[in-house]
């Protein structure tokens, strides 16, 4: 099931890439680790950024360095993502089989596979969560087994994912503590992991990245930490209600735990995904969704909380139905899954990405870019380009936080596409002051053009002369008049 799982996951993330969907989180990520596999921290051109450890906290990354000798492109994280989430569905079967039975740990990690809000993880680019949620997944077993040598590196994983998988892992101490009553391992777990998030926001990220923590959006609690926790102790109730207003975040709440059949609140260890919620609802607007990657971590949490549940629930049966009722309630989970996911369908987004032929034209044009070649993209040719040195988006990020027009930073290549660009009248001035500073046409197809500096211009694609005269936009300028 595994293998079925990593390879239907990599077969979606490699069709999305394929047809120009990935963006900027992929090529972030892939511009930092193509450097690794180079032996250098190189400074992150495409986000703005000297070292992207300032921007997130994922030394764990460069284990991935080694992929790209063997594949020289970001879609080589792709393939990693994909393995890794196969790789966290295994604790999950051998802690249902060992309580439940093999036919219901199956159905849990089907259940897990399933869950759309993995689904909607893998639609989204690649993102470094995924060895967290390998990590907590391993972490989980190893603490219901009391298996302590496997805890310790999967912890220390964990650790080394994301500066905030270190409040999940507090609340794994904090289960370890209170329910286990294992005190001293407990409490180690929790202050290692206080102290360690401690140092990465206030000191090591922004030693790293020449910048303050700057991922801080909690503003409806405070102005930083210690604020928002002051004022969810003056007012609890307040803190509690922007957990489940507006209507977006009840939604989420009653469709993560609806997969699991409500199973989960029936176990404590539920409290070990309730940071990831914490921090989720009391974010702002752009995390109450149901789709990228926010869905991802709490999964294998709620997937061991569910097993755990129904292994309260069978206590309270005779003997002679348990193991009939646990696998009935594990298929029961799994139906309700895949109702969920059905209903909340992540993967609609694949019906929306360019054909395959007008991909081949983009991939043709940007082929004419040298890999040593500085490039400013639009966002979803990045992941295209990033493995160079400089590759910028538009408008370049610069290291203050300001923009800087490509042509004034006087970048090798511009690199221009408007089938995949919702928003593309921003890119309209640039093609125009980047024809008028001597930048020549040097590959044109549809709606897609590489510009050179300095180079001999050929004409513009019908299609888009139409688009630079502001008659159409995006895809609608493929259409005659």
């Amino acid at each position: 099931m595994a293998v079925v799982a990593a390879s239907a996951y990599s077969a979606i993330s490699l069709y999305r890439h394929d047809r120009f969907g990935s963006t900027l989180d992929l090529a972030t990520q892939g511009q930092t680790v193509w450097g690794y596999s180079h032996f250098e921290i190189i400074p992150n051109t495409v986000i703005g950024i000297p070292n992207l450890l300032g921007d997130h906290f994922h030394p764990v990354l460069m284990v991935l360095a080694p992929l790209f000798w063997i594949w020289d492109s970001a879609a080589v994280l792709l393939l990693a993502q994909a393995v890794l989430i196969a790789l966290a569905g295994i604790p999950i079967f051998l802690w249902g089989a060992q309580r439940l039975g093999d036919l219901a740990g199956l159905a849990f990690q089907a259940s897990f596979y399933a869950f759309w809000g993995m689904l909607a993880g893998i639609l989204f680019d690649f993102h470094h969560v995924v060895f967290a949620v390998a990590a907590i997944s391993g972490a989980l077993y190893a603490t219901v087994t009391h298996r302590n040598r496997l805890l310790a590196p999967m912890v220390a994983v964990a650790m080394l994912t994301r500066e905030d998988v270190a409040l999940t892992l507090i609340a794994l101490g904090f289960y370890v503590l209170v329910v286990q009553r294992r005190y001293l391992l407990g409490a180690v777990l929790m202050a290692a992991n206080a102290t360690w998030f401690l140092l990465l926001l206030g000191t090591i990220m922004p030693a790293l990245g020449g910048v303050p923590y700057r991922h801080w959006t909690y503003t409806s609690l405070g102005s930083g930490p210690v604020d928002a926790a002051l004022n969810v102790l003056r007012n609890p109730f307040r803190a509690i209600e922007l957990l489940f207003i507006p209507l977006a975040k009840t939604r989420i709440w009653i469709a993560s735990f609806g997969s699991w059949l409500l199973l989960p609140l029936l176990s404590p260890l539920t409290l070990v995904a309730l940071p990831s919620f914490l921090e989720r609802f009391w974010n702002g607007p752009d995390f109450w969704t149901f789709h990228m990657q926010y869905s991802m971590l709490s999964a294998p949490v709620l997937a061991f909380a569910a097993i755990d549940g129904v292994a309260r629930v069978k206590n309270f049966r005779w003997s002679s139905t348990r193991a009939r009722l646990a696998t009935q309630l594990a298929l029961a989970s799994l139906l309700a899954t895949a109702v969920l996911t059905v209903a909340i369908n992540p993967l609609t987004e694949l019906g929306t990405y360019v054909s395959s032929t007008t991909a081949a034209d983009i991939e043709s044009c940007l082929d004419v870019i040298p890999s040593d070649a500085s490039v400013a993209a639009t966002q979803n040719l990045l992941a295209h380009l990033d493995t160079r040195r400089h590759v910028y988006q538009i408008p370049i990020q610069n290291t203050n936080g300001s923009t800087a027009d490509p042509v004034a930073a006087g970048v090798d290549y511009i690199a221009i596409d408007i089938a995949t660009e919702g928003n593309d009248s921003q890119f309209r001035e640039v093609v125009r002051s980047a024809l008028s500073a001597g930048y020549g046409v040097v590959c044109t197809r549809e709606l897609t053009a590489i510009l050179n500096k300095g180079a001999s211009s050929q004409t513009l694609t019908p299609q888009l002369d139409r688009w630079l005269a502001g008659n159409c936009a995006g895809r609608a300028c493929l259409l005659t008049d």
